[in-house]
């Protein structure tokens, strides 16, 4: 609560409701009181923001005690834990959804802990007294959030696609952010290392610990804390050993909505997973809950032990034992308990203690680890908690904070047509970059606060591999994107060794006996089989990205060297994958009738379907249609109510669609599909989701990420494709503006894209047959703009005849303002 008030941009509550209970605000923000009778405020910040929670007291007439709870959804306020806890890694940020503060004076004061992503929040008063709050405020983690001016803009006459764009913008302002921005939940001082209500924080430097004997000094500030062993990082969905060591709760620092039936005083509670309670899409398993045969009282050193063995645990507290015990006689789902792995400390919700003097000893005594806890240049960047070394875009703003390789796919994509923050990229390809493994294998989702000098098998299975080796070929095509948009040669020469060894690690992928690229080594893929369809066609797309981008850096070796490599397996994906019987791109080889949605996009945008191939494939499209969007592959059974539909597969369609001046179902999945992401304002965040059900609510319920970037392809696509400005080549030197007239029902569009020379803006409108369109382009620029006849058969245009219609195309030269009228059916 003693946390330094920065000189930050800050987001103010906008609405207010005040009762008994929680209440959908709808009166403006004011000052408003608390008391004992009406303890609850519900706030509407309007849209999601992230940052630190502030308030402004006015008035106390004894302490008291406020509960605040955050949630990106209005119906998680209602929840006993919000819309959290989100447990699955520590990021630099609270990992819990529930806050509690005693107040014992007026004044202005902030949490010390962020909270990544937010909408709604309340505020209850747990004590018998009175309480005025003047303000109540995020201090921005993310700098100034403007979506109304951003570099690049989209504005037509359908509201519904104009807040769709708004989705993409917002998701990225809230999920990227610059360095340092992301401050430790850990103090470190000469006490030892604070913790509090924080998923345990891992030590790098234990990944490969088997059989030894942890020890370490614990002192409770309030409640209690965590510590665990057994963590993989290779595989973090796992989890760890986890255990909870609860004090005697003393009156005098107890807060009153305390869970002491979770973690009953004076007791240590054994779990396995990423948490102690079920919450989340991973499961956890509570183990045992152990009594310790006296108080553990509060701002009292202890000296624990933990004799970690092959399949045993047991705990020593100032040296009298608690359990020994067998981890194979507690149920884990059904499989094994391992204890292999990191150490690491945290703690629950609103608990905090202190750390110190840490070691580990193998089984022959020899000291294999060390740490006083006491000097913050050791232990922050040790256990993930230093601040952010680079200006990183995570994968959702609220939870997922990692830098998912995959996923930044879209965020690259999305930033280029809004934000403009080409440092976000350049950061986040670096943090990739540090983790990169000699192999030249790009990591899966590193940490925000791990040091970037810890060697990257740190955090792979076993030290050799990371999961999700397809995440590989979409962080290529990022990079491809990017330099697309950019034409960044300094940042591509700095790193083209890396880069350089990352394309040729997918190229040893490729199998002798079929010529397709498999990753079966790896057990499992994102996109779907691992030398399926989706896999291969992406895999084509990535060799093409990057042997021009090979090109751009002079290195014309390596782009003939990839540029063959995309033909060849372009020939092999048509030959081995194409069903000729079916018309689709069959998902593997053993199943020739099944298809996936990111097969179909990506042998579309990569080139690699011919007309023929995409009509026939494109037929069979409706037969995925399910709910509000498109299933991701024929597998998913459409009589699945719970089956959710994913915008970020679906966006790999998306653009494939647009390229094919296919309307009716690009009309339908912005419609529906994003659409869904604002028509109810209970759940609109004002950034895209993450997954969507089949009622056009979250798909993971609370769970589930309303600030996620990965599910904002449609911001850029409307510009790309409807608007229509594209870059051809590298850098916007040369463009397109190739406007989507027609096929859905829009009068008017305005757009603007920045570039490395200048924004680039195009307005055109239709009435009727006749488009008219301004194009305004930077000086030194060259362009078309091509008003395709393929439009023009869409179904709300009037021509009686598109087939006597032509295409419309005239070379722009940048610099000035170029007007434009034609009659399509002329």
């Amino acid at each position: 609560m003693k946390a330094a008030i920065l000189a930050l941009p800050s987001f103010n509550a906008q609405y207010v409701a005040l009762g008994g209970s929680l209440q959908k605000p709808t009166a403006p923000y004011h000052e408003f009181t608390l008391t004992w009778d009406s303890p609850y405020a519900t706030l509407d910040y309007g849209a999601e923001v992230a940052g630190f929670p502030t308030f402004e007291i006015t008035n106390i007439d004894s302490p008291a005690q406020i509960e605040v709870k955050y949630s990106e959804q209005l119906s998680g306020l209602a929840e006993p834990l919000s819309d959290g806890p989100s447990l699955f890694v520590a990021s630099l940020s609270n990992s819990f959804r529930v806050e509690t503060f005693n107040i014992t004076s007026s004044g202005q004061f902030s949490s010390e802990l962020l909270q990544g992503g937010q909408r709604w929040q309340s505020i209850r008063l747990l004590t018998r007294n009175t309480v005025t709050i003047r303000s109540v405020s995020f201090k921005s983690s993310v700098g100034e959030v403007d979506i109304d001016n951003l570099p690049g803009s989209f504005q037509s006459s359908n509201k519904l696609y104009n807040e769709i764009w708004n989705l993409g913008a917002r998701a990225v302002s809230l999920a990227c952010f610059d360095a340092g921005s992301q401050t430790p939940t850990v103090q470190v001082s000469r006490q030892g290392t604070k913790v509090s209500s924080s998923t345990p924080n891992y030590a790098a430097s234990s990944w490969n610990l088997t059989e030894y004997d942890l020890e370490f000094d614990a002192k409770i500030s309030r409640g209690g804390f965590m510590w665990s062993v057994g963590y993989n990082f290779g595989i973090r969905s796992s989890g760890g050993v986890l255990l909870n060591l609860a004090g005697n709760y003393p009156e005098e620092t107890t807060y009153l909505n305390t869970n002491k039936t979770l973690f009953p005083p004076s007791t240590i509670t054994l779990a396995h997973g990423v948490n102690f309670v079920n919450q989340t899409t991973l499961t956890s398993y509570k183990l045992a809950s152990f009594q310790v045969p006296f108080d553990v009282q509060e701002d009292v050193w202890y000296r624990i032990s933990t004799s970690v063995r092959s399949g045993r645990l047991a705990v020593s507290l100032n040296q009298t034992q608690l359990f020994n015990v067998s981890l194979s006689n507690y149920y884990a789902g059904g499989s094994s308990i391992s204890t292999s792995g990191a150490f690491g400390f945290g703690a629950w919700q609103d608990q905090s203690a202190y750390i110190r003097d840490v070691s580990a000893r193998d089984t022959s005594g020899d000291l294999v680890y060390q740490d006083s806890m006491t000097n913050a240049a050791t232990v922050l960047p040790e256990y993930n908690q230093h601040k952010n070394y680079f200006p990183t875009c995570v994968d959702g703003a609220k939870r997922d904070r990692l830098a998912w390789l995959g996923d930044f796919l879209h965020t690259t994509r999305i930033i280029g047509v809004t934000t403009n923050r080409s440092d976000h990229i350049t950061g986040t390809f670096k943090l990739f970059l540090s983790d990169q493994l000699s192999t030249g294998q790009l990591p899966m989702a590193p940490s925000l606060g791990y040091s970037p000098e810890i060697a990257p098998k740190t955090f792979a299975v076993s030290g050799v591999a990371f999961l999700l080796p397809d995440y590989h070929i979409l962080g290529l095509m990022s990079f491809a994107s990017y330099m697309e948009q950019s034409n960044d040669t300094e940042f591509a020469r700095e790193y083209w060794t890396a880069w350089k060894a990352a394309v040729n690690w997918l190229a040893e992928y490729r199998s002798n006996s079929t010529g397709l690229i498999d990753f079966s080594l790896f057990g499992s893929t994102f996109l779907g089989p691992t030398s399926g369809s989706a896999v291969n066609a992406a895999s084509v797309e990535a060799f093409k990205g990057m042997a021009s981008v090979a090109t751009a850096v002079g290195d014309t070796s390596s782009a003939k060297k990839w540029a063959g490599i995309a033909r060849s397996l372009q020939a092999t994906l048509n030959d081995k994958l194409w069903s000729e019987e079916y018309g689709v791109y069959s998902i593997q080889e053993s199943q020739p009738g099944n298809f996936s949605l990111a097969a179909l996009g990506f042998a579309i945008t990569s080139g690699s379907a011919n007309a023929t191939q995409i009509k026939r494939a494109l037929s069979k499209l409706p037969s995925l249609k399910l709910g509000p969007g498109y299933r991701d592959s024929s597998l998913v059974s459409s009589s699945d109510s719970s089956a959710n539909l994913s915008p970020n597969t679906n966006g790999f369609l998306l653009p494939a669609l647009l390229q094919q001046k296919q309307a009716a179902p690009v009309a339908f999945l912005l419609d529906y599909l994003w659409g869904a992401m604002i028509s109810n304002d209970s759940t609109t965040s004002g950034a895209s989701w993450e997954y969507v059900n089949q009622e056009s609510q979250p798909g993971l319920g609370q769970f589930t990420s309303l600030s996620h970037p990965w599910g904002g392809a449609a911001t850029y696509a409307l510009t790309q494709y409807v608007a229509g400005i594209r870059p051809v080549g590298f850098g916007y030197k040369s463009w397109v503006v190739e406007p989507a007239y027609a096929g859905f029902g829009l009068d008017e569009v305005n757009a603007t894209v920045p570039t490395p020379h200048g924004p680039l803006s195009v307005a055109w409108t239709v009435q009727k047959d006749v488009v008219t369109v301004n194009v305004d382009a930077p000086a030194g620029t060259t362009g078309k703009l091509i008003l395709s006849k393929d439009w023009a058969c869409q179904g709300d245009f009037p021509s009686q005849n598109c087939a006597k219609v032509k295409d419309f195309v005239q070379t722009i030269e940048g610099g000035t303002v170029h007007h434009f009228i034609h009659r399509m059916s002329a």
